[in-house]
């Protein structure tokens, strides 16, 4: 056997004292509740089995445990993610991508199989108002990716628009794409920027023929906003400023999902901010049914079936609407609506959806 010099042995011990200091680190140091900068929880300790053992689904979802809880995860993970864009000058890391004018983003490819299914279930969920003389429009939320200096092979609204005019030819489409640029969007997350989007609540406003001058309202600041792909960015980034128009006269319930009763509540909800998504300030997130009322307009009722994006996009909607319906069917079977609303006829309907709503069909109850 050859002798080791002592430059081998000495790096031997590095070596196996590296790891092994790791090693008790991670049966030592607690495991997080929450990964923060991921905005997601980290996978739990996978039940022993023998069936699982013998079919690798152990080992698998151990992996992701030991994954989601090793120490020192965010900077192994600044690392990576420095080698990746600054080192090997990479374009995107997992579908990650900068991009000057646009900031962060992930390639979100159109699925044409799932944006045909989605919107199948969209004109399902709109034929409920079918002999109600409803106002019926849709429109579709285009990925900033389109707004990117340079080519990112992801969102074609050419593609999503000639799928949408097959399947929902019996209603109006609303084209929302000129009304937007790359300053619309936060540079840290996928959403849009309430303050940024005034010429699209007009766009959308006329279309409805509920057009209305917009008034110039105070804009607050809520502080400082990491958005989602801050955290799977891993570098240091400067943040948005998240910043939201202060409407007067408006009223929010919000439905209860224990009680199954409508709950009054503010419109920007503040202490989310400080919550795992900050952005959950508009109307409380995610939500499955909330009644909006101003008191300053003539009588006029919208359904806006939406996402997240519509959180931020119904308060603009208020200048005018007397009420707007603010359905997620995320969260709301739409065969449960009639416990909850008494429709008005000759009332306007919106159906506005982002790219990954549409990309995923199932995520929709109808």
């Amino acid at each position: 056997m050859k002798n080791l010099t002592l430059k081998e042995l000495m790096t031997i011990i590095v070596s196996i004292g590296f790891i092994g200091i790791l090693f008790v680190l991670n049966i030592v140091m607690p495991s997080p509740d929450v990964l923060v900068s991921e905005r997601r929880i980290p996978a739990k300790f996978p039940d022993i089995n023998l069936n699982d053992i013998y079919t690798g689904d152990f080992m698998s979802r151990f992996e992701d445990y030991a994954a989601d809880n090793f120490v020192f995860r965010d900077k192994f993970r600044a690392t990576n993610a420095f080698l990746i864009f600054e080192v090997y000058r990479q374009s995107d890391k997992s579908g990650l991508y900068r991009s000057n004018n646009v900031g962060l983003g992930e390639f979100s490819r159109i699925n044409e199989n799932a944006f045909r299914q989605t919107s199948v279930r969209i004109h399902r969920a709109a034929s409920i108002f079918n002999g109600l003389d409803m106002n019926i429009y849709y429109s579709v939320v285009p990925d900033k990716s389109v707004f990117c200096e340079s080519y990112r092979p992801g969102f074609v609204l050419s593609v999503a628009e000639e799928i949408l005019f097959d399947v929902m030819s019996d209603y109006e489409y609303i084209r929302i794409l000129d009304d937007l640029s790359a300053e619309c969007f936060y540079r840290t997350d996928l959403h849009w920027d309430q303050t940024m989007i005034s010429n699209t609540t007009r766009k959308l406003l006329s279309a409805m023929g509920a057009y209305t001058e917009l008034t110039n309202h105070p804009i607050l600041t809520a502080g400082d906003f990491y958005g989602v792909y801050a955290g799977q960015y891993a570098l240091p980034i400067d943040p948005d400023l998240l910043r939201y128009v202060d409407i007067p006269g408006l009223s929010v319930s919000y439905l209860n999902e224990r009680t199954l009763e409508m709950d009054d509540g503010p419109v920007y909800d503040l202490a989310r901010f400080a919550g795992v998504d900050p952005y959950d300030i508009f109307l409380r997130g995610p939500q499955p049914l909330i009644i909006i009322e101003n008191e300053n307009t003539p009588e006029r009722v919208l359904y806006l079936f939406r996402d997240s994006f519509g959180s931020s996009l119904a308060p603009l909607l208020m200048e005018a609407y007397s009420k707007i319906y603010v359905i997620d069917l995320r969260y709301l079977n739409i065969a449960l609506l009639e416990m909850f609303i008494d429709f008005t006829p000759g009332s306007d309907v919106l159906f506005i959806y982002s790219s990954q709503i549409f990309n995923n069909p199932t995520i929709l109850q109808s």
